[in-house]
């Protein structure tokens, strides 16, 4: 039924064509007179009648691009034609950049909405006040097509034109005072970009299994049995999939509203999932963790520490706050291990010195000094005697 209906609007177009010329020029005509009768401008006000035609041959191919239900309710889409036919392409242009933001609002909304929101959000105080599909007009433009590519809703050849048509609605479009000219091939191109790119393309393949997992997340319980299919999965994804997924079960984790039987589901796969985050994902996560700090976020920073132990991840906080782990580390290793049976006492608290040293084994230079001492004194021993233990 839909594709008739394209044939057939695409068949009107020859027959039409001559008439919308003439309606077009005569539409141009009165309201030149209407506005010299006014007193007002006519010059570089409406595009020539030629430059629209070009839009209007062209509309029907591009259009028949548009899914139907999408088409049905596409209100921007027709104030674009109409402002095309006009001679308004700045105001058309404008237009077009809502009906691809309104579109990119609801699929984020439909999709997934805190996971999109911890992707792109670092501030947790701003991240606190976007809750809702409502809260979505906070948003620069920007930051939308931006977060839409982190989780995969737009392409990185969508993202690099939606951008460049931000840029040209920021300087050529009714949105802001200008004198600049755009042509009719110019106008339809970018109409066919956003359908393409947006308005008829759905999220698909590893999109979707991130969706799954955090779907699974929040409304399943989850076993150990279950780890291993996910990290499978974990395994397939693209980098950029990984570091918006890994920021997205970073944000639920250290939420303190987040329930217990989530945050339980998330100590099962955070392992397999840090394991292929790229370092720069895991430093960004320490940074978090000492953010929370600075800003008195107890609870959080409590919550970040914990995901952190989780994955064997303190090693990647920031160099100031690593530092203070590991000498409050390696004093309680000194001094378990200048008490009373050391032997027995040691192993607890020089495991968790361990998970605070990077894998080059370099440690931060404030804390060196005791660092290697305390190491070595422990290696030598403390003087009161051999452990029975270590005969038997």
């Amino acid at each position: 039924m839909a594709q008739s209906r394209i044939k057939t609007a695409r068949s009107l177009v020859p027959a039409e064509a001559a008439t919308i010329g003439v309606t077009v020029d005569h539409l141009t005509a009165g309201l030149s007179r209407y506005l010299t009768e006014l007193g007002l401008p006519t010059d570089a006000v409406l595009v020539a009648p030629a430059e629209r035609m070009r839009v209007l041959n062209n509309l029907p191919d591009v259009a028949s691009e548009l899914p139907e239900e999408q088409r049905a309710r596409a209100y921007y889409i027709s104030k674009f034609i109409a402002a095309c036919g006009a001679g308004l392409f700045d105001a058309a242009l404008n237009f077009l950049w809502n009906e691809t933001i309104s579109n990119l609002r609801e699929k984020v909304a439909r999709f997934d909405l805190d996971y999109f929101l911890d992707s792109i959000i670092n501030d947790p105080k701003r991240r606190a006040s976007i809750r809702s599909a409502d809260d979505l007009d906070k948003l620069e433009d920007w930051e939308l097509i931006r977060g839409c590519l982190e989780i995969g809703i737009i392409s990185d050849i969508g993202y690099k034109h939606l951008d460049y048509i931000r840029n040209i609605r920021n300087y050529a479009s009714a949105a802001h005072p200008n004198q600049n000219e755009l042509t009719g091939l110019q106008v339809v191109s970018w109409l066919e970009t956003c359908i393409k790119e947006v308005l008829s393309k759905e999220p698909a393949g590893g999109v979707i299994e991130v969706r799954k997992l955090l779907r699974s997340l929040r409304s399943e319980t989850l076993g150990p049995t279950d780890v291993g299919p996910i990290e499978d999965s974990l395994q397939r994804l693209p980098d950029d999939l990984v570091r918006s997924l890994a920021r997205a079960v970073f944000g639920m984790f250290t939420d303190p509203q987040t329930p217990a039987d989530i945050r339980n589901n998330i100590v099962l796969i955070a392992p397999p999932l840090w394991a292929v985050c790229l370092d720069d994902t895991r430093y960004e996560m320490g940074i978090k963790h000492e953010t929370f700090a600075v800003n008195g976020e107890v609870a959080r920073r409590s919550l970040a520490h914990q995901f952190l132990e989780t994955v064997d991840g303190l090693s990647y906080l920031p160099t100031n706050a690593l530092a203070s782990e590991i000498e409050a580390a390696v004093a309680d290793l000194w001094r378990v291990h200048s008490g009373y049976n050391n032997f027995h006492n040691e192993p607890a608290y020089a495991r968790v010195l361990a998970k605070l040293v990077p894998k080059n084994g370099r440690v931060p230079v404030a804390i060196e000094r005791e660092y290697v001492k305390v190491l070595l004194l422990c290696r030598i021993g403390n003087g009161y005697g051999v452990s029975a233990r270590i005969h038997r």
